[in-house]
């Protein structure tokens, strides 16, 4: 996706221009196995116009695999940041409707072919918040793994701004991260998609976290999704 983001500390309000980066929560992950020499493709759907020719180049340069990546929808998923400081918090705007990703159905992609020499699929919690298609997609993606003895990890990842069409994490995130041997998150993640609360914790209220209360979670997790090992 694109984030366009004012420069330095400046509003909203206050820009003139933006700042374009390419990237994304799978893709982050990507790119940092990259980093490290590990050999990564990337799977996602980009339309076929000029902004996505950028974003696929921004995955070449950085030797991540584009040989899976699906050409379609009508654009590239953006969204604006305007960075915090002092006491004033970050903004995020998001602008994905109808974007590659958010139009993208099951059957679109040939999980099968792309998993043949794979030993680790990642997914992140942002996909299926997307649209029921991007969910629809991620499960088939997941139970195909599952199927050809591939690891599956995930990334939590609640975001409450993309939660729009009609359906509530809790509805749509157990049945996927059911697949996952390994799960990522916080105890915000395990609160909003699966009603788990840290013992003696409203997460709500900003306090920090005692180490019993992590644990609490982690447990509780384990115990919803007995596949996960860790």
């Amino acid at each position: 996706m694109l984030r366009l983001a004012p420069s330095g500390f400046l509003r909203f309000s206050q820009a003139n221009s933006f700042e374009v980066i390419y990237g994304g929560g799978e893709s982050n992950v990507a790119v940092s196995l990259a980093n490290y020499g590990i050999p990564t493709e990337f799977v996602t759907r980009i339309p076929n116009n000029d902004l996505g020719d950028c974003a696929i180049m921004e995955m070449r340069k950085r030797n991540v695999g584009i040989n899976h990546i699906v050409r379609g929808g009508e654009r590239l998923g953006i969204y604006f940041l305007e960075t915090g400081a002092v006491a004033r918090s970050s903004k995020v705007i998001y602008d994905r409707d109808h974007s590659g990703m958010a139009t993208i159905k099951p059957g679109m992609i040939d999980w099968e072919k792309i998993f043949q020499d794979t030993t680790w699929f990642h997914w992140t919690g942002i996909t299926p918040a997307l649209s029921q298609g991007a969910a629809d997609a991620c499960l088939e993606a997941i139970q195909t793994a599952n199927r050809m003895g591939i690891t599956v990890s995930t990334d939590l990842n609640y975001r409450k701004n993309l939660w729009k069409y009609g359906k509530k994490p809790s509805e749509v995130m157990p049945e996927l991260v059911a697949g996952c041997d390994i799960i990522l998150g916080n105890e915000e993640d395990a609160e909003k998609h699966f009603d788990i609360h840290p013992e003696g914790v409203d997460v709500t209220q900003g306090h920090s976290v005692e180490a019993e209360a992590y644990t609490s979670v982690c447990q509780q997790l384990m115990a919803k999704f007995p596949r996960a090992k860790k």
